[in-house]
């Protein structure tokens, strides 16, 4: 008796019931302000709290920031969103009770720019200690992907790569520097359906042995050479950010106390030492969409 033949692909964007039409085309560069992570556009400042709302082929999820948590990576988040970074590009690193991943743009020229190996001026952002006032790495809190240095036992050279907090990874993240600022206030049930078949990104297979997760995900210099294209050809599965909106002035948001009532949304952190790694430890740094290890 034969094998059963496996299910078919789910066709690339938009699945049944997504309508794409308003989806902006990525950016590209030259032709953008992404372009130019030392520019103007890019070093705006962020209001003290702000929502981005990326609307995925799953449905909307609302993200509220917080900038006193983490002033520079506020900072890029609200400038990378408004200014169209992360249109259309793929949410291809969901690893169920640990995070998901995304951030590389849909477009290589721009992707490019934000590729920490290639140091272009301004891309790196300043690395920032964990606030006293954070939830840390608690459920349904973002922080940023990030390169492992294995001298010093910290994250850093953080650019465009955010990870969602499937579950609380305190105890493995926060010591090692992964500084959350950002929270899932709306729409957990759209993140949980993001496709996570593929498992863990080629390459990063070594991290999480024990954790059962397949090794079937985009390899990293593919997916920042190739882009969207890529996942188009090799992970049709894959879901995607359509296109994201930046609320500035945000319901329910106390703008004025900042990070004074953020009790309600998760513990403090306390510290560990156990490490993450959401890359693979290669001599003394390691690239920080794998960096996560648990």
């Amino acid at each position: 008796m034969s094998a059963p033949s496996p299910p078919p692909p789910r066709p690339p964007l938009p699945p049944p019931g997504v309508d794409q039409s308003a989806w902006p085309a990525p950016p590209k560069c030259p032709g953008s302000a992404l372009c130019d992570a030392s520019g103007a556009d890019m070093r705006r400042q962020a209001p003290k709290v702000f929502d981005v709302v990326f609307h995925t082929t799953t449905g909307d999820v609302r993200v509220r920031a917080w900038r006193d948590l983490a002033p520079a990576g506020a900072d890029r988040l609200y400038n990378l969103a408004r200014l169209g970074y992360y249109d259309s590009s793929p949410l291809y690193r969901i690893l169920p009770g640990f995070v998901a991943q995304f951030g590389v743009a849909a477009d290589p020229s721009v992707s490019a720019v934000y590729d920490w190996r290639k140091n272009s001026p301004g891309a790196i952002l300043p690395d920032e200690p964990t606030h006293a006032s954070s939830s840390g790495n608690a459920k349904h809190w973002i922080s940023y992907s990030a390169s492992y240095d294995s001298i010093t036992g910290t994250a850093t050279n953080r650019t465009a790569e955010l990870f969602i907090n499937l579950a609380d990874n305190r105890d493995r993240l926060d010591a090692k520097g992964f500084a959350a600022f950002a929270k899932v206030i709306q729409g957990e049930g759209a993140v949980d359906e993001w496709f996570a078949g593929y498992g863990e990104m080629r390459g990063a297979c070594d991290l999480h042995r024990d954790r059962g997760w397949v090794c079937d995900g985009p390899e990293e210099t593919q997916l920042y050479a190739r882009g969207v294209g890529y996942v188009n050809s090799d992970f049709p599965r894959l879901d995607r950010i359509g296109r994201c909106d930046v609320d500035v002035d945000p319901k329910g948001a106390d703008v004025d106390d900042g990070i004074e009532h953020l009790s309600h949304l998760g513990s403090h952190s306390a510290t560990s030492w156990l490490a993450i790694a959401l890359v693979c430890v290669c001599g003394a740094g390691a690239w920080g969409a794998a960096g996560l290890g648990g």
